[in-house]
C-alpha cells in the first residue's frame, strides 16, 4: 500500500465510520443478496455481526501503516473463518459486497481512485486470509 492509498482509505473511512451501524447492516443485506447460500453461516444477530465487522475494519484502517504488525490478527481472523466454513471463493463475494456498500455509502465522495485503493486493500487482506486458511487446513 502506498502512502497515498493509506491516506485515501483513512479519509474515506472517516465518512463511513459516522454511519457504521447502517453500513454494517447494509453490507450483510448486499452479501446475502449476492449469495443467499451464505445466510446459514451467520447464526448470530446480524446487528451484532455487523458491529464486529465494522470494528475489525476500523482496526485495520487505523493500522494501515503497520500491516505487518497486525498479521497475527489477520491470521486469527482467517482461522475463525475456516471454523465458520468459509471457502476461498467466497472472499470474492465479500469483496463485491464491501466495495458496493462503500461506494453507496460515500455517494458523491466516491471516485475511481478511492475504489481502487479499497480494492487493493481488500485483495491484500483477502489473499492473506486465504493463505493463512490454507496453512490451517494442511
Amino acid at each position: 500500500m502506498t502512502d497515498r492509498n493509506v491516506l485515501i482509505i483513512k479519509n474515506s473511512w472517516s465518512y463511513i465510520i459516522t454511519q457504521s451501524d447502517h453500513v454494517g447492516e447494509l453490507f450483510y443485506e448486499k452479501l446475502f443478496e449476492l449469495d443467499p447460500c451464505l445466510i446459514p453461516m451467520f447464526q448470530n444477530d446480524i446487528e451484532h455481526q455487523a458491529k464486529k465487522m465494522m470494528d475489525m475494519l476500523t482496526y485495520m484502517v487505523m493500522n494501515l501503516q503497520n500491516m505487518p504488525n497486525i498479521q497475527d490478527d489477520i491470521d486469527a481472523l482467517a482461522k475463525r473463518h475456516v471454523h465458520y466454513g468459509t471457502k476461498p471463493e467466497q472472499y470474492q463475494t465479500v469483496g463485491q459486497a464491501l466495495i458496493w456498500v462503500l461506494q453507496n455509502s460515500l455517494g458523491d465522495e466516491w471516485d475511481e481512485e478511492i475504489g481502487q485503493s479499497w480494492m487493493d486493500l481488500y485483495n491484500l487482506c483477502a489473499s492473506s486470509m486465504i493463505k493463512a486458511s490454507d496453512s490451517i487446513k494442511q
